[in-house]
């Protein structure tokens, strides 16, 4: 059983998720900006290929932009699984790579299978348009949900996993 409760410890907009049948407590920042998704062509890696992304080609759809905090093989599996359930609500899913990590190499089986965008920002261009923390924190991923306009509509920092990836598809189709 999942509940939403308002934390004692932490001044609104921040709730606590708690989980009661594990007894665990995760902490989802959710806060409503008036950032926009900067209009400009990035690099990024897409199935082991180094493509440009023309960021300003996402108006007129809805999506979701996840900084994530390290890429594996076996989170590029769960991403490429993620990205399916983002098609289904007719938006976009992309990655960044947190600023504090060396870029993915193209070469490695995780970057080839990689079905999504993986933006770079060495300039941390994207990164300070949004306001992007530069802390690293393990584990913690930070995502936008970003309106056909390309304002964010949210940004929240979570656990990267599949339940809180869930929980916000479910702000995504809210948001829509």
């Amino acid at each position: 059983m999942l509940g939403v409760v308002p934390s004692s410890r932490a001044p609104n907009p921040f709730f606590w998720l708690e989980d009661t049948h594990t007894n665990t407590m995760e902490a989802i920042a959710m806060t409503i900006g008036h950032s926009t998704i900067p209009r400009m062509r990035v690099p990024a890696l897409l199935k082991g290929n180094m493509i440009d992304v023309d960021l300003a080609s996402l108006e007129g759809q809805w999506g979701m932009l996840c900084c994530l905090p390290r890429l594996e093989f076996c989170d590029a599996v769960f991403l490429n699984q993620f990205r399916r359930a983002v098609q289904k609500q007719g938006a976009a899913l992309l990655g960044i790579q947190h600023p504090a990590h060396p870029f993915l190499a193209a070469h490695l089986p995780k970057a080839k299978i990689l079905s999504i965008p993986l933006l770079t920002d060495s300039a941390q261009r994207i990164g300070r348009a949004l306001g992007l923390s530069s802390e690293t924190h393990l584990n913690q991923c930070q995502s936008f949900i970003f309106d056909p306009e390309g304002v964010v509509r949210n940004k929240l920092t979570h656990s990267f996993n599949w339940h809180c990836m869930t929980l916000l598809l479910g702000i995504l189709k809210q948001c829509q």
